[in-house]
């Protein structure tokens, strides 16, 4: 008795403490300085969160990552794992957040809600959610079970997303102390380490290419996104290298994840772009399906296909640029946490898992791995913020970047010139990567603007990026439910463009830059 009373003076004066701002704003950099645990009982320990002002009890003897805490809050043992995010819903309200949060709900084939209601806790109004999924064979010790507590706090909400390998029976401990206070640190965002190619283990053919088209010297190589290439027709791709007088020695290719033991025609994909002198940017997604494809990924049922699928790249043997999963964090993918739980590490696990298959077959002697957010995450919120999805530096060769001038055929798009889409996530990603970087695919659409202007404004502005190493052009369209043209991505849609893009190539600047 005489412990618990003095442990709950202890949180009393410590919580005033906090609130009068007296607690310690740390000299310290890195993750140090961000947060604070301290025991206060057997079963708990008090979690402090500098940089976003705020503290709870947590499990005891829970490892704290704040890697990102600029972003959230990371806390795992061997069963449990919390995530805690502070998220401003000024611009969206509290209920359109917690809802968009939890559309995954509706996919009932892989997800068991049970639990879904608001509680009052020490004053608090708190969602609680709470639900599971069957447990994923290629996990080990899968942490299946959920509870997400969404505390809201003047305009703010804190989502304590908690996921466990035993069933949870108990939340109420993360919200009954939680408190908040003026955030006293700045944010540490950690900044990853390049790869050493010297001793990456790619065959002397791999190391080259990636030494001329992504060392610190190489200069700017564009790359080419062609349609017809994957049937195998190659007329609009040689008519755009001898019209442009360049050879596009990287184009972008798609597959996705069949339900079959191997890919229809993926050695000759391969074998006739090396043919043609060009490397693929080949890219691996998921369809939508009944089931969502990671999980089924995740239980070895597709481990035929994507064995067979690496077998193929590694007895190519030459260089094959590979982007799995790309724009993880936009909500249109079957394998962005938005349709997964909420749960990033779903999405890292099955990045990891393939990459593991990769290396069992040898082909990553010949593999460079590209990882590629979008450039805005959809939706907009911290738990699916991009870094959230980073696997790793073991993973990453390559930073992906993918942002497109829409143009405004839809309402609530806008035309955006380059500079625009491109600056602020460049210089972002400076300090968060070391990696060289790749235009993984982008374009501009012609609705609401001049589209020849914007390819020359464009030229002018990608020489200031000097670790974009490739862009690739998307030469293609997409379509209204109409069957319209919404979106012309077309190189060839006007000669004014073409002349454009031709200038580019060759204009005074791109010579200086790179002499």
């Amino acid at each position: 008795m005489k412990r618990k009373f003095f442990i709950s003076v202890m949180v009393c004066v410590m919580c005033i403490a906090v609130l009068a701002g007296n607690i310690p704003v740390f000299a310290a950099t890195g993750q140090a300085s961000t947060y604070s645990l301290t025991n206060v009982s057997t079963y708990c320990d008090n979690f402090v969160n500098y940089v976003d002002g705020y503290q709870m009890y947590v499990d005891t003897g829970m490892h704290v990552d704040m890697s990102y805490s600029g972003v959230g809050a990371m806390l795992e043992n061997n069963t449990k794992r919390i995530e805690i995010y502070k998220q401003n819903t000024s611009a969206v309200s509290t209920a359109g957040y917690i809802n968009y949060s939890n559309k995954f709900l509706s996919n009932t084939y892989d997800h068991v809600k049970t639990y879904d209601n608001w509680v009052n806790i020490n004053g608090r109004d708190v969602k609680v959610t709470a639900w599971y999924r069957g447990k994923l064979s290629r996990v080990p010790n899968d942490k299946n079970y959920y509870t997400c507590l969404e505390i809201l706090q003047g305009s703010y909400v804190y989502t304590v997303f908690v996921k466990s390998s035993l069933p949870i029976s108990d939340y109420r401990y993360l919200a009954e102390h939680f408190s908040v206070f003026t955030p006293t640190a700045a944010p540490y965002m950690r900044t990853s380490e390049a790869v050493n190619p010297e001793t990456r283990g790619w065959n002397e053919e791999t190391l080259a290419f990636y030494l001329w088209y992504f060392d610190a010297d190489s200069p700017l190589t564009w790359g080419i996104f062609e349609p017809d290439t994957s049937n195998f027709d190659y007329r609009q791709i040689n008519y755009y290298r001898e019209y442009f007088d360049y050879d596009f020695p990287i184009w972008l290719n798609y597959s996705e994840l069949e339900n079959t033991y191997k890919h229809p025609n993926l050695k000759s994909r391969l074998d006739e772009a090396y043919a043609h002198g060009a490397t693929l940017e080949l890219t691996l997604q998921t369809r939508a399906a009944e089931g969502n494809m990671v999980y089924s990924i995740l239980n070895g049922y597709y481990d035929a296909f994507l064995y067979d699928y690496a077998t193929v790249i590694a007895q190519h043997g030459h260089p094959v640029i590979f982007r799995l999963f790309n724009e993880m964090n936009g909500d249109w993918c079957p394998y962005s946490s938005y349709n997964t739980s909420k749960d990033t590490m779903i999405f890292k696990e099955a990045y990891r898992y393939i990459y593991n298959i990769f290396e069992k077959t040898g082909a990553n002697a010949n593999t460079i791995w590209v990882w590629n957010p979008n450039s805005v995450s959809f939706p907009n919120f911290d738990w699916n913020h991009a870094l959230m999805y980073y696997p790793g530096d073991d993973y990453v060769d390559i930073v992906g970047m993918t942002a497109y001038n829409t143009g405004n055929y839809y309402p609530g798009e806008n035309w955006q010139e380059f500079d625009t889409l491109y600056r602020g996530m460049y210089y972002n990603y400076c300090n968060w990567f070391k990696q060289p970087f790749m235009i993984t695919e982008f374009s501009s659409a012609s609705a609401g603007g001049d589209k020849a202007r914007w390819i020359s404004n464009m030229f002018a502005s990608i020489g200031e990026f000097e670790r974009i190493k490739v862009a690739v052009w998307w030469d293609g369209c997409d379509w209204d439910a109409h069957g319209n043209v919404a979106r012309s991505y077309f190189l060839d849609e006007t000669l004014d463009v073409m002349k454009a893009f031709k200038k580019g190539l060759v204009s005074p600047w791109y010579l200086d830059v790179y002499a």
